[in-house]
């Protein structure tokens, strides 16, 4: 299980661990880096991996681009970025539901890190020590990896290269096995994998390690969620085949369910292969969140559902169409009832605690549905 705190290196670095992937130390060029790019985000309203020239606080065009300009030697990096969150917590999680932004998080070649806060704007840079070293070497490397370093014509050697990514894992899932509290739904990201729909179940991800796999060829066979053994139906496998955005390489495979995952439901994953001819089989399972919170589906517009006083549900509003959010949320009671809690969870869940008589009734509405609970003895 992963323990979320307030420092941001601590929290991806306890989601890595938990998949065995090595952990980050941060690095003050790339922290530098995020910095000026929160300034910009914030400067110029623009959510963007890409500065306009133009633009307040313009510090390079490219995240590459950013990092040389703070003393990073090497262009080998990869950025995060989001806005909306109260905090470093709530952006790593939002991140990691985003399976581009996931990838990045848990790439194999990373062991270093800047993060930066400015607001609800949170930026993180990544890169690889090994090879930014290497790039400071006045080295005449003949074979290897050119378009790493500051100077694009200087050569990596492959050994470099591939020096982190050979202590990590073959494979890493998201959700890992045993996962506890994982979440139940995806609602969007920058790109967009799945333009189509506004919210969608937790997406799964499998991805192999170039290392050892870069080089082979890998035919998905089948890819499956089952929930409390039962298949799910519903779901849309994204590969580097298939992918609207060309992010996703030959070595990623995820799976979307279409709609999102039941609280507290235990799912199973099965996934096979064939690599290189030979069949490579995998399964593994974890637990979605909220778990000991009972739980109010609303399916439709109108309903009548009974709470118990004094405890705390959550309140699903089940999505009437691919892209259905709750919007204009309102609630009225009379007296004889008090709310002890009441708000958002997500854009389909409130969260709710009141306190009254047997018999009371709270009035929910939003801009498509009208609900009535009644307080139950």
């Amino acid at each position: 299980m992963v323990f979320l705190f307030a420092n941001p290196l601590f929290t991806i670095n306890e989601y890595r661990r938990a998949v065995g992937l090595n952990p980050l130390e941060e690095n003050p060029s790339l922290t530098l880096a995020a910095k000026w790019h929160a300034k910009y985000i914030f400067a110029n309203n623009e959510i963007t991996h890409i500065q306009r020239r133009y633009g307040r606080f313009y510090s390079g065009k490219t995240p590459a681009d950013r990092a040389i300009s703070c003393a990073y030697e090497s262009r080998f990096v990869i950025e995060n970025l989001s806005r909306g969150e109260k905090n470093y917590n709530e952006s790593i999680k939002d991140l990691f539901s985003a399976v581009y932004h996931r990838l990045g998080f848990l790439h194999f070649n990373i062991n270093e890190i800047g993060c930066y806060k400015l607001n609800d704007i949170y930026v993180y840079d990544m890169g690889n020590s090994f090879i930014n070293e290497a790039c400071k070497i006045d080295g005449k490397e003949k074979s290897g990896f050119a378009g790493l370093c500051k100077d694009k014509n200087k050569i990596i050697s492959k050994d470099v290269f591939y020096n982190q990514m050979k202590v990590n894992p073959k494979v890493v899932f998201w959700p890992y096995s045993g996962m506890q509290n994982t979440p139940a739904v995806f609602y969007e990201e920058t790109p967009d994998p799945l333009p189509d729909y506004g919210v969608c179940g937790y997406p799964v991800s499998i991805s192999f390690n170039p290392y050892y796999y870069g080089n082979k060829r890998i035919i998905l066979i089948s890819f499956e969620l089952y929930k409390n053994g039962k298949k799910v139906q519903k779901t849309k496998i994204i590969t580097s085949k298939n992918d609207v955005n060309y992010i996703l390489k030959k070595t990623e495979f995820v799976l979307f369910p279409l709609e999102r995952l039941e609280y507290g439901a235990y799912y199973d994953v099965k996934a096979d292969f064939v690599i290189e001819g030979r069949m490579k089989s995998f399964e593994w399972g974890f637990d979605v969140e909220e778990k000991r919170i009972p739980v109010i589906t609303v399916v439709g517009t109108k309903g009548k559902y009974f709470i118990k006083p004094n405890v705390t549900y959550l309140i699903y509003f089940k999505p009437l169409d691919a892209e259905d959010k709750l919007s204009n949320l309102k609630y009225e009671f009379k007296r004889g009832m008090s709310i002890n809690k009441i708000g958002y969870k997500d854009a389909n869940t409130i969260y709710l605690n009141v306190s009254g008589h047997p018999g009371k009734t709270l009035k929910i509405t939003t801009d498509k549905r009208k609900i009535i609970l009644v307080i139950r003895k």
